[in-house]
């Protein structure tokens, strides 16, 4: 009659773990209970785009006011628009 041998598997799921490291407690910045840095880097991405799609929109909106177009559009060099060259004779207003 044989005795019973584990197999070597069987030691290995049994092996020692290390000891876990002890964690000193560090501030973490934050305002009220919940506004901390990690939280507020989750809508870092979210309010990007929702602030160049704005952005766009209040672009489109006003390109037609001469105003906008003088003070901002002609200022900045990125913002490429349409100029109307029509002729003030054709324009109903």
């Amino acid at each position: 009659m044989s005795a019973f041998r584990a197999s070597s598997a069987a030691f290995r799921a049994f092996r020692a773990t290390p000891r876990a490291s002890y964690n000193v407690p560090r501030f973490q910045p934050h305002i009220g209970n919940t506004l901390s840095p990690q939280y507020m880097m989750k809508w870092v991405p979210s309010m990007a785009i929702w602030g160049a799609s704005a952005g766009v929109l209040v672009t489109v909106l006003l390109s037609g006011v001469p105003l906008f177009q003088k003070d901002v559009l002609d200022k900045t060099p990125v913002a490429w628009f349409y100029e109307d060259k029509t002729p003030d004779s054709d324009k109903p207003f």
